[in-house]
């Protein structure tokens, strides 16, 4: 197709659908769509919602939750972190004993850490605490959304920060910022410190005239705009059984195969699992296993863990196939029999 003008009809067109579909999957009235990637997204968050020397209380779960504590930093915030116990998220319960303790007004966090493979699916309840605290929460979902149940108004969630190559399968390039009316008004009280990154002159120029501020990457909102399509039409919430139910299967290979995954149970993603390594192999002979027998590639270990993990995704669209070789896989790397691989893969179809 011939690329559009993105200040002409057809491209308007295409920014209501998409926009749309958007609000549809994070359940919020206000999306900015950027051209950047999760990072920048995170970056608009913050610079928008966080005033200079405001207290901002971050929890520290990978190198995400590290990285949005070095972009609060930057843009000048007074910011706290706090590591819950190894291979856990945050309670509730230290949570509020936390926001008392530093008086924080804003409380980042990454819902899904793909560093380490440790997910928050425990938003509602944080949210709630954040608020009788008096804090607004803004959190990270690059890699959560499309994949675990996201719904900014049950959840009472202020402002979330995604991307479009993760669980909802776009190319990378593009990210977003959705809101709702606390962190709206929460953004007229916080100077202005970026023009490309102000998503009030994003939610203007979408009231009116259905455009960004700035040149879009036009292409990826195509791509975009038909991934969408794809899993709205498969069911939103039939597209998160099938990231719960590959990932559950493949956590549970690894235990039963005498191996550990890094995410205690109760704080486990959907979208990545995160096996620790048999004594004696590297991240990069397990990866070099996974490319040449069983035609995957893998990431390697992350944070704390980096030498001792690798990471393997779940997100998005992959055929069955793939799905057994991962199994097989890790079954390989641990040196469990063949027929436990067949056993979690018949789990894997009997639930999808």
């Amino acid at each position: 197709m011939p690329m559009i003008n993105h200040r002409g009809p057809e491209f308007r067109e295409l920014m209501k659908e998409v926009t749309v579909k958007l609000q549809k999957v994070f359940g919020a009235p206000n999306v900015a769509l950027l051209t950047a990637s999760g990072t920048g997204a995170v970056e608009a968050m913050v610079a928008n919602f966080v005033k200079p020397k405001e207290k901002m209380l971050i929890v520290q779960t990978g190198v995400f939750s590290d990285r949005m504590a070095k972009i609060a930093n930057t843009l000048g915030v007074d910011v706290t972190l706090v590591e819950p116990p190894e291979g856990e998220g945050m309670t509730p319960e230290d949570l509020d004993s936390k926001l008392k303790e530093t008086k924080a007004t804003v409380l980042g966090i990454v819902a899904n850490e793909t560093s380490t493979g440790v997910v928050h699916k425990n938003l509602l309840e944080l949210a709630k605490v954040a608020h009788e605290n008096g804090a607004i929460i803004l959190v990270d979902a690059v890699s959560y959304l499309g994949g675990h149940e996201m719904d900014m108004e049950v959840m009472d969630l202020d402002a979330v920060a995604s991307a479009s190559q993760k669980a909802l399968m776009a190319p990378p390039g593009l990210s977003f910022v959705a809101y709702r009316d606390r962190a709206e008004e929460k953004m007229k009280e916080v100077p202005k410190r970026s023009l490309y990154w102000d998503l009030e002159l994003y939610k203007k120029f979408y009231e009116e005239k259905y455009e960004t501020p700035a040149t879009p990457a036009v292409s990826l909102v195509y791509a975009l705009n038909k991934a969408l399509e794809m899993i709205l039409n498969y069911g939103i919430n039939n597209w998160i059984r099938r990231h719960e139910v590959f990932s559950k299967v493949m956590n549970e290979l690894v235990e039963r195969a005498g191996g550990r995954v890094y995410p205690k149970e109760g704080w486990r993603s959907n979208t990545i699992v995160v096996p620790l390594l048999p004594e004696g192999i590297t991240p990069a002979e397990a990866k070099r296993i996974a490319r040449e027998r069983w035609g995957l590639d893998i990431g390697g270990g992350g944070w704390k863990i980096k030498e001792k993990s690798v990471r393997i995704g779940t997100m998005g669209w992959y055929e069955e196939d793939t799905v057994y070789r991962a199994l097989r896989f890790l079954a390989d790397l641990y040196g469990a029999p063949k027929e436990l691989a067949d056993e979690m893969f018949r789990e894997y179809l009997s639930n999808v």
